[in-house]
């Protein structure tokens, strides 16, 4: 929860700022498709440098692979269903926004690149909300669903931020469910979200 807060109040700060000195925002655009990759680069070291990662996701068993197919499915499949509502934006963009299965800020800065400020904004909103609504309901979640119910909720966000908060409530399985979950759907997300910006 501290890292959610962390982010979105950065982020608040950079709306500030870029509305006080629009001039550096404008300067400052360069940095943001370098920040990205390093970003994907560091994800992919730190999955490299955890010996056990690969262990662990072969004990999770056949669910791991069953859940983030159910993950994205679900999300993609909800968000297809919600598109004709919605007016204002094209359906692939619904569905680009939705493809960020939690991972906020990597979706926000694909999305704010290819449909500029305000859809990365929304992008950005949409994505770390799900991520809150897992951190806050995940007790409920479990009584109401069982144990995999928050892995799903919180997508990407299985693997790092909402992970104690699984385990706190899932159990140790759910815990490995969801580290192996969370690594399926975050290597995903990059894929689905520039597949649905190329529409």
């Amino acid at each position: 929860m501290i890292m959610t807060l962390i982010i979105l109040g950065g982020y608040l700060a950079g709306i500030a700022i870029g509305a006080m000195a629009p001039q550096l925002a404008a300067q400052s655009a360069w940095a943001t498709e370098p920040a990205l990759m390093l970003l994907v680069f560091l994800v992919g070291l730190g999955t490299a440098l955890d010996p056990s990662a690969w262990d662990r996701l072969r004990r999770a068993g056949p669910r791991a692979i069953a859940l983030p197919v159910a993950v994205i499915a679900g999300t993609l499949g909800g968000a297809a269903l919600v598109s004709p509502l919605l007016d204002n934006m094209a359906p692939g963009d619904v569905l680009a926004v939705a493809s960020g299965f939690g991972w906020y800020s990597l979706s926000a800065v694909m999305i704010a690149e290819a449909r500029g400020e305000a859809m990365g904004a929304l992008a950005l909103m949409a994505n770390i909300s799900r991520e809150v609504i897992t951190l806050v309901f995940a007790g409920l979640m479990v009584r109401a669903f069982g144990p995999m119910a928050p892995v799903a909720s919180a997508g990407a966000t299985a693997m790092d931020v909402s992970l104690g908060i699984i385990t706190i409530h899932g159990g140790r399985e759910a815990g490995l469910v969801a580290l192996a979950s969370g690594f399926a759907v975050s290597l995903a997300t990059p894929v689905f979200v520039g597949l649905f910006l190329s529409l």
